[in-house]
């Protein structure tokens, strides 16, 4: 492993006149696609059997199956996290959480019976969002502070309050809009989490534009909305003239079913942006991600969903397996047999392996390898700067798995 240190690289003369200066060069991200099927079985197994407790432990285990098997110049990324940290952080959110919604709970009970509710309602929509977002951010700054590529840590600056004014701000802009101005809340959150982000010595800079994602925002929008507004249309037509709206019906229901390919249409450019915005002390990203390639794992997986849910059914019906409805209540084991018990369980873990294996893994896949980083040289330069040792007992909230995130 390449261990940085603290020489710097000279200055180089300029070129001389008329000689046009070398490109800088640049590396792609590689994923590496190691197994990874035994790892999903033993997780799920033992979250299962352990009520859920394992859980912070086997998130572990795929954090380190992604970070390490992302890899820009021969060298993999690591994560250093533990399962015991993550637990811990999930019992100090508890903490946090549970103590604001009894809060809120008993000024909606003894608060009046008008003004209890309309108090309890507007603290839990403002409180308990902006504590989330603060927690959001932590956990942010806890992952980076566990990652580390060729010996040198990242780690984020900036607080959870700083994050939660931007995205109090530009929330309500956006619900002023009626969410038209989405894309500068995005840009803006994500300009603030970038500029506080460190590799080593190196800080984090953003200048992504978002006037660029508008068009593709501004179709999905149009388009949630004329959906919306056929569904409204022909509910009036058929409940008050009796009239048979079947056409608007059909045209608003392949609206509603075009809206998640725009979306996710929208988030593969919003993803080349903003990949492309960023940078690490003269180190450049880019990004070449494919939105066609990306519609289509998400097809492909929601297919095999279907495919694996059918297939249990016939498999069940061929083999005369089906679920009775028992005569006695008590009668458990009329419902509860043990063929069907083990067919839905086969299922349910077909399922797990294809979510794993077959979605997420082939998104981080898709999206590490469209990466491109320009300057890899200047990486020689970048040193571990005192105070930027991983502190900090777990992550502050569970926000679930995303590589791209």
């Amino acid at each position: 492993m390449h261990i940085p240190t603290i020489q710097r690289s000279e200055t180089l003369p300029p070129p001389p006149s008329g000689v046009m200066p070398p490109v800088a060069p640049s590396e792609r991200l590689v994923p590496v696609m190691a197994p990874l099927a035994w790892l999903v079985i033993k997780g799920t197994l033992l979250t299962i059997l352990t009520l859920g407790i394992y859980r912070f432990w086997y998130r572990t285990a795929l954090r380190r199956y992604y970070w390490r098997n992302t890899t820009l110049a021969g060298d993999g990324f690591e994560y250093t996290g533990t399962g015991k940290e993550l637990f811990v952080g999930f019992l100090i959110a508890l903490a946090i959480v549970l103590p604001l919604y009894f809060g809120v709970t008993l000024v909606g009970l003894f608060g009046g019976q008008v003004l209890g509710p309309i108090l309890a309602t507007i603290l839990g929509s403002f409180i308990m969002p902006a504590v989330v977002q603060v927690l959001i951010y932590r956990a942010r700054r806890y992952r980076l502070t566990r990652t580390r590529y060729r010996g040198v840590r990242f780690h984020q600056s900036g607080t959870g309050l700083g994050y939660l004014f931007h995205t109090v701000k530009w929330l309500i802009l956006t619900v002023l809009t009626l969410g038209i101005v989405f894309p500068y809340l995005r840009r803006a959150l994500e300009r603030y989490k970038t500029e506080n982000t460190w590799y080593g010595s190196a800080q984090g800079a953003f200048d992504a534009r978002a006037k660029p994602l508008m068009k593709s925002w501004l179709l999905l929008w149009f388009l949630a909305l004329f959906a919306f507004l056929l569904l409204v249309v022909s509910s009036v037509l058929v409940s008050t003239l009796g009239s048979n709206s079947l056409v608007l019906g059909l045209l608003a229901l392949a609206m509603l079913l075009a809206v998640p390919f725009a979306w996710v249409n929208y988030r593969v450019i919003e993803f080349q942006s903003f990949v492309g915005g960023t940078s690490f002390g003269g180190i450049s990203l880019a990004s070449d991600l494919n939105g066609g390639s990306v519609i289509w794992i998400w097809v492909r997986y929601y297919l095999l969903l279907i495919g694996i849910a059918l297939g249990a059914i016939v498999l069940g019906w061929i083999m005369g397996i089906r679920p009775r409805i028992p005569v006695n209540p008590n009668d458990v084991g009329a419902v509860v047999q043990a063929p069907l018990v083990l067919l839905a369980a086969g299922a349910f873990m077909a399922m797990v392996l294809t979510t794993e294996i077959l979605f997420r893994r082939k998104l981080w896949a898709l999206r590490v390898a469209s990466i491109t980083v320009t300057n890899v040289a200047a990486l020689d330069a970048i040193v571990q700067t005192a105070g930027q040792d991983a502190i900090g007992v777990g992550e502050a909230f569970d926000t679930g798995f995303d590589i791209a995130g």
